[in-house]
């Protein structure tokens, strides 16, 4: 604590220590500026961000923004709903429309019923909405005539070549660049035609045993030429994910050091001269001291939350002029925290958040009725729309991971008529007779 004393040595102006104060970090630089590179096993592969750890840095901005985690899980849980169910195509009605039944291949059946179809397309949405990218990997029987497995390797240890054949996986997180013990490369296919390039591959004898990546799989919306970047990058690069993150260290060190009062009692100036005479001290800066120290005391037993409906004592002058009785003056004071600015400016963080991903705040929850993005009430309608929504929007997603196992499945010499759908379930209002419905996408 500093204090200011006039020339009597009585305090005249107190500063203290306890101020809120936050370093500002700026967000993370384009992914693929500068275009960084290193060489492994022959190849040369492009760094993902700056020193190569971008995936790193998003898993600590998710791992530290609770709204956006809640939107990711969310995104990804409503890409996948109920699960894929394959159905064969019968024929087409007047309208162009497809007539379909449940796939008659048991081994089909079974496979989408299984855990590996499960651990590949829960990872797949998670690291492209994570990542904005994920890479499936498949594995061939001995003479290569068939894939015999679809495995997704985790995005935050993947990297892509400069030219985009080949992907480089390496297992160590502590680690940005692979190692010799544990890096691994496979043979990525082209982007522009996978099947095409499989088949030459096949009939080159290359196939036999060894595994192959599928071409990267990113979000659609970028045009990055190596990595796409996840939707939620827009709300990071634009300041609302630091936003969200100073808001709660705000208001937690305002409560702490928070001066919750109710009395205003004001005591005539001769206080301090009474209390700590001139003549009992040896010199002015230990009476000075002994005055700190009582200050201190009294800032101590005021500020936290602990320390609620306190007492505020000061002082007051008497001057020759206007002389008064030397009386108390007691005053009720309005005992308040005005937080209500900041967390309006944490709800319009979390909401752009979630906008930047496509998300109506309403689904979640988070819709403010009658604030600047609310539109309605914040009704059941609202939220049953808002999911509806998420669920046509993340169509595209939803086909992009289903690429490789319809590429493996035609590889396998399965029938080319085989379709495969989304088992939804949605909300439905009461006047239609039940709260919910499946539907397949």
């Amino acid at each position: 604590m500093d204090i200011v004393f006039n020339k009597r040595g009585y305090p005249v102006m107190m500063g203290s220590s306890r101020l809120f104060a936050v370093t500002v970090s700026s967000p993370s630089k384009k992914s693929e500026e500068p275009q960084e590179t290193f060489t492994f096993r022959n190849h040369e592969f492009v760094c993902w961000g700056p020193g190569n750890r971008y995936p790193d840095d998003a898993v600590r901005v998710i791992g530290t923004t609770g709204v956006l985690s809640t939107a990711i899980g969310f995104k990804a849980r409503t890409s996948f709903g109920q699960g894929v169910v394959p159905m064969d195509i019968t024929g087409y009605d007047d309208d162009g429309n497809m007539t379909l039944r449940p796939c008659q291949d048991a081994n089909i059946r079974r496979y989408f019923l299984s855990y590996e179809f499960r651990q590949y397309i829960t990872k797949a949405f998670r690291d492209i909405f994570k990542f904005g990218n994920c890479y499936p990997v498949f594995y061939f029987n001995r003479d290569g005539s068939k894939i015999v497995r679809l495995i997704l390797k985790n995005a935050r240890h993947c990297r892509i070549s400069k030219d985009k054949q080949w992907l480089c996986f390496y297992p160590d997180f502590d680690d940005s660049l692979p190692t010799e013990e544990k890096g691994k490369v496979f043979r990525m296919l082209d982007e522009d035609d996978p099947f095409f390039d499989l088949d030459i591959m096949k009939a080159q004898g290359k196939l036999n045993g060894k595994p192959v990546a599928f071409p990267r799989i990113c979000n659609y919306f970028s045009n990055n030429d190596f990595y796409g970047t996840p939707d939620w990058e827009a709300a990071w690069r634009s300041g609302w994910v630091d936003i969200a993150h100073r808001i709660p260290k705000f208001l937690a060190k305002s409560y702490a050091n928070a001066m919750t009062l109710m009395w205003h009692i004001q005591i005539p100036a001769d206080y301090w001269e009474n209390k700590y005479p001139e003549s009992e001290y040896p010199n002015k800066e230990e009476r000075q001291r002994k005055i700190e120290e009582a200050m201190q005391e009294i800032e101590d037993s005021l500020c936290g939350e602990e320390n609620g409906n306190k007492t505020l004592i000061t002082e007051y002058e008497i001057n020759d002029y206007n002389k008064v009785p030397k009386e108390w003056k007691v005053e009720r004071l309005k005992n308040e925290i005005d937080a209500k600015e900041r967390l309006s400016t944490s709800a319009a963080a979390n909401s752009e958040i979630l906008f930047s991903m496509m998300l109506n705040p309403s689904v979640l929850g988070a819709g403010m009725p009658g604030g600047a993005y609310a539109g309605n009430a914040g009704s059941g309608s609202d939220i049953r729309e808002s999911f509806m929504v998420s669920v046509i929007t993340t169509y595209i997603e939803k086909q992009q991971v289903l690429d490789p196992i319809m590429l493996m499945l035609r590889y396998n010499g399965h029938d080319e008529d085989l379709v495969l759908k989304y088992k939804e379930t949605i909300l439905t209002t009461l006047n239609t007779g039940q709260a919910k419905e499946e539907i397949n996408t």
